[in-house]
């Protein structure tokens, strides 16, 4: 603890009168000194921490989607500690890195209620936040049968079209439509 946090801490302990503040002060100076001479006070300014640099332990590809990733957080503290946090999700896919890059996005994005502190990179990735903007399985299922349907219902307006035409030229778009519902489905198409 610095000398001024701990004037400042006992001085906010004792919660002096305007009158008695200079008496605080001088206590609370005459305190820090003494602890000083018998060893417990700190007569020397902290230095910064030597540590490792954990950005530059990235591998060239790890730190392209670092970067993309920093970006798109958008919450700028922490660097250091994201980039360690980076480099313990190992080597992924560009899929993967892709997919913690845009729910990075979409957290920057979310709204916070009052009062709600957004949190920092490195406890995001951490506790593997990425993993609540991922579509769950019922969300990718429900997206392509809205595909499915779209594409149904094309073919159908087409084909039915087609019979009250008997127009030839309709004939090509069918062909792709039903090739398209069959890719769609998963399915091999034999046209």
């Amino acid at each position: 603890m610095s000398k001024k946090r701990f004037v400042q801490s006992v001085i906010a302990r004792s919660l002096p009168t305007v009158d008695k503040r200079a008496a605080a002060l001088a206590y609370a100076e005459d305190l820090w000194q003494w602890l000083t001479n018998v060893g417990y006070g700190d007569d020397k300014p902290h230095e910064p921490r030597g540590g490792k640099d954990w950005y530059r332990e990235l591998s060239d590809r790890q730190r392209r989607w670092f970067d993309g990733f920093w970006v798109a957080f958008a919450h700028k503290k922490g660097r250091e500690n994201a980039a360690m946090r980076w480099s313990q999700l190992g080597g992924l896919s560009d899929a993967d890195y892709q997919q913690i890059i845009d729910a990075a996005s979409a957290e920057a994005k979310r709204e916070l209620a009052p009062g709600q502190v957004r949190k920092m990179a490195e406890g995001w990735l951490y506790e593997k936040r990425y993993l609540d903007f991922t579509p769950t399985k019922t969300v990718v299922n429900n997206e392509k049968n809205l595909v499915i349907n779209r594409l149904t219902n094309q073919l159908l307006g087409i084909k039915k079209l087609h019979e009250q035409s008997k127009d030839e030229a309709l004939l090509p778009q069918i062909a792709k439509l039903e090739r398209a519902v069959a890719e769609a489905m998963g399915k091999k198409h034999d046209h």
